[in-house]
């Protein structure tokens, strides 16, 4: 059986932050020591402390919605493939992987040999599988991103072979540290899925410390000493940090409380002013879901016309250059530049026009406009988004009940309700495939809750998954994200970067050639 080796370029992370304006926190110093000399030979530091705005989920399958959770799950899990920064695959706890058939169906891992989970057990393939399907059973994406799996199996204690229902040519992706889905946790962790909140089950690099924890406020990791990879371990220790505020992060780096942090286009002015070393990457997607596309509880919106009407009353280069400066791209579409689905032309499919808008409405039968019910994200800078998208749609007529929901688990709750019409969303990018898993098929999720399908969205889909030639296989992916265009189930208003800021104590950082940020493995002291 042979084995075709995937590293081809597939997308940039999924998780991506920006961090909301709140009251500014006092901080407690935390330092980075000197390098001193570890086992393996490299330079290890003191500790690193590393800030996100929220509080993370510890979970890795309930954790790939939210952005604050990903540098707490790369501390302590591994995952069985790693996307670089230039958007290439290798091993991680997979030594060599690929499809076994020409129609991105059937996937297959080999195990490195001997590497341990953090309790000393193996990470054999009985290990992998059972991992891979609780993600199947709990993944707050697994209807969507894996919903092609149909089976997962253990030819032997090393080789594990993922079997796709219909081809999905992005398993390297699905099973890298870059969605989290590819962690994989102990059979410890599995036995008590209650304590993967409160404690790492994990093969990879670190452990958390549950007695130098405060949770809510900050999480520290020591070094695992079962890893496998020592290189990888630059730190003694590291402590991730809260901090909501993203103004107090900048200026807790600038007082060497804080090593580095990921933040948001809102951030930017900020750690400009202050001179602080960033590099930009990680585009994602800002704008508002409009999901209620059957009227179900919303009846104006089950007119393609109305949806068309909110997407021309939004003003999008005022708003993101009010908002995020020079840190983000006003747009229309939901594709990204660099990915499959995105057409430039799509950018400008639906310019400011508040006559144009009004004119649909009235032709929908709303010359007055009407009243929707919103729920937006109180974090990543979404809330801001939003309330600007509401003040123009007040210009049309249309008024605006808005429910702000504090954290992720809350948003996830409220949206899969289907209680609310509209939402305010963010998004990373993906390869069109992923997207469209959230976006284009009628599996419900948090950027489809009500489950709305579409018959020609479906061939297209089907026709680019299962395309061998990747030209072909873009121009099918653009054609889906005009006719998603078409029918206004989005109304997007900017591109926004995320932002990687480090202090002084670390050694200098370079802007990331493949679109990714460096994640917090990558940080390293200064010599």
């Amino acid at each position: 059986m042979s084995i075709r080796f995937i590293g081809a370029r597939l997308g940039r992370t999924a998780r991506w932050a920006a961090l909301p304006l709140a009251a500014v926190l006092v901080l407690t110093a935390c330092s980075t020591g000197s390098p001193s000399s570890g086992g393996s030979g490299t330079s290890v530091g003191d500790t690193l402390t590393y800030a996100v705005s929220g509080p993370p989920t510890l979970d890795p399958y309930k954790a790939n919605l939210d952005p604050n959770s990903a540098a707490n799950i790369n501390l302590g899990y591994a995952a069985l493939i790693r996307m670089n920064p230039d958007r290439t695959f290798t091993g991680d706890l997979a030594e060599s992987f690929g499809y076994t058939d020409k129609q991105n169906k059937v996937f297959q891992l080999k195990l490195r040999a001997d590497v341990k989970f953090a309790d000393g057990t193996p990470v054999d393939a009985a290990a992998v599988v059972a991992s891979l399907e609780y993600f199947r059973k709990v993944g707050v994406n697994a209807a969507s991103w894996g919903g092609s799996i149909s089976s997962i199996t253990a030819p032997d204690s090393s080789t594990v072979v993922i079997t796709n229902s219909t081809s999905n040519p992005v398993m390297p992706m699905l099973m890298s540290q870059a969605l989290l889905s590819g962690s994989i946790i102990s059979p410890a962790g599995l036995a008590d899925p209650g304590k993967l909140a409160q404690q790492t089950f994990g093969a990879g690099p670190y452990t958390l410390d549950p007695a130098n924890t405060v949770p809510n406020d900050h999480y520290t990791y020591t070094a695992n000493p079962n890893y496998w990879n020592k290189a990888q371990q630059r730190w003694k220790r590291v402590v991730v940090r809260i901090i909501p505020d993203a103004n107090a992060t900048v200026q807790a780096i600038q007082a060497n409380q804080v090593d580095a942090a990921a933040v948001g286009p809102d951030a930017g002015p900020a750690l400009t002013a202050a001179g602080l070393q960033h590099v930009k990457a990680g585009t994602a997607l800002m704008g508002m879901v409009l999901a209620d596309r059957d009227g179900a509880v919303a009846a104006p919106l089950k007119d393609a016309r109305v949806r068309q009407a909110l997407n021309y009353a939004i003003d999008r280069a005022a708003v993101t250059k009010a908002i995020f400066g020079d840190f983000a791209e006003p747009t229309s579409q939901t594709s990204i530049p660099g990915y499959d689905g995105y057409s430039e032309a799509l950018d400008g499919r639906y310019p400011y026009d508040p006559d144009q808008a009004k004119s649909l409405l009235s032709a929908a039968g709303y010359p007055n406009g009407f009243t929707l019910i919103v729920e937006t994200q109180g974090f990543f800078g979404i809330n801001i988004v939003t309330q600007a998208v509401i003040a123009q749609w007040k210009k049309i007529g249309v008024n605006v009940e808005l429910t702000t929901d504090a954290q992720p688990p809350q948003w996830i709750a409220n949206v899969m309700a289907r209680k609310f019409p509209v939402t305010g969303f963010g998004y990373g990018a993906l390869p069109t495939y992923l997207s469209s898993q959230n976006f284009m098929l009628p599996t419900a999720n948090p950027f489809n809750p009500f489950g709305t399908g579409d018959d020609q969205l479906n061939q297209l889909l089907a026709q680019a998954a299962a395309e061998p030639d990747p030209a072909k296989q873009a121009a099918a992916y653009q054609q889906a994200t005009t006719r998603l265009s078409e029918v206004a189930w989005f109304a997007p208003v900017a591109r926004v970067a995320g932002i990687l800021v480090v202090g002084k104590r670390l050694a200098n950082i370079d802007q990331p050639g493949g679109g990714n940020l460096p994640d917090v493995l990558s940080l390293r002291p200064s010599a």
